[in-house]
């Protein structure tokens, strides 16, 4: 076995021998729910082990370092420990965070002082995240993004113009309900707010998805955060503009209960950019388009 070999089920034990003697087999067990860029493994009763697929030892390697940098920092919601990761991203080894994921019905049942707390602290990590000065070690295995907002806009155009050439109307029953959306609409929506999108650069967690979100010991005050290797450099507002799209997409139609939460995390978020409410608006127009482009497509 070596560098190049494909990690699979039938030759894991091998390839702990070789790259991790030090972990034993028979403490793994499989986490039920994971994606194809690691294969993760609960490890005894505190921690997470992930070896990852060989197209992707460069963002587990990248998680390890931004969290092992974190675990030293000041951060206001907890963060996993980096307690063992190889230098070339083969694996790594963190702790295990005590608590259960966010989930949309959680959401909907957190009393106004839950609600308020989870919030504040959401807004907070990410007043952090982005305002903070990372050393140049944690910077250089970050990537910096391809698709920033001049790019994204351009291809929101060329989106509304292939619709334009197979539709004249889509209907958006998912994210805006009983409302058509038409093209002009979106036109009119992308003239007024392109003058907002001018690209900032910070480091951005770019996966934040309830499900990466956590209520440490089952309590909502203690927030915590997992899951860094899509992290990158890349404009603040893409991490609001992803929570948000999962809000209005998940939560009820009538959208009140993700304007409110969206509302509350953008109050608790000190940022020195005007313009966050229309790069989100931004990101939730991207993907309403999209949606009609793979609409359109499927019919």
């Amino acid at each position: 076995m070596d560098a190049t070999t494909t990690i699979g089920a039938e030759n894991i034990g091998e390839f702990l021998c070789v790259f991790a003697p030090n972990i034993s087999i028979e403490d793994l067990q499989p986490v039920p729910t994971q994606g194809g860029d690691n294969l993760t493994f609960y490890y005894r009763d505190d921690r997470i082990l992930k070896i990852a697929q060989n197209e992707y030892r460069e963002r587990l390697l990248r998680e390890a370092k931004i969290v092992a940098y974190l675990n030293t920092q000041q951060v206001p919601i907890a963060i996993p420990q980096a307690l063992q990761f190889h230098q070339q991203g083969f694996y790594a080894l963190f702790s295990r965070i005590d608590g259960i994921p966010t989930t949309v019905e959680a959401l909907e049942g957190f009393s106004p002082e839950e609600l308020e707390s989870f919030t504040q602290s959401l807004g907070s990590f990410l007043t952090f995240l982005h305002r903070h000065s990372f050393p140049d070690d944690v910077l250089g295995c970050l990537p910096r993004a391809d698709d920033t907002f001049p790019v994204s806009l351009e291809e929101a155009r060329r989106q509304i113009a292939f619709i334009e050439g197979h539709a004249t109307e889509v209907l958006f029953e998912d994210l805006r309900p009983h409302i058509q959306v038409d093209i002009d609409q979106w036109k009119e929506r992308l003239e007024c707010i392109q003058q907002a999108l001018k690209q900032r650069w910070a480091v951005v967690h770019c996966d934040l998805q309830l499900s990466h979100l956590f209520c440490a010991k089952g309590r909502v005050g203690d927030l915590a955060i997992i899951d860094f290797g899509d992290a990158m450099l890349h404009d603040p507002a893409v991490d609001l503009s992803e929570f948000a799209i999962e809000l209005y997409s998940d939560l009820n139609p009538d959208g009140i209960l993700a304007k409110k939460i969206l509302d509350s995390v953008i109050a608790h978020y000190q940022t020195g950019n005007p313009a966050v409410a229309e790069k989100i608006e931004f990101g939730l127009l991207s993907y309403e388009i999209g949606r009609a482009v793979r609409q359109v497509n499927d019919r």
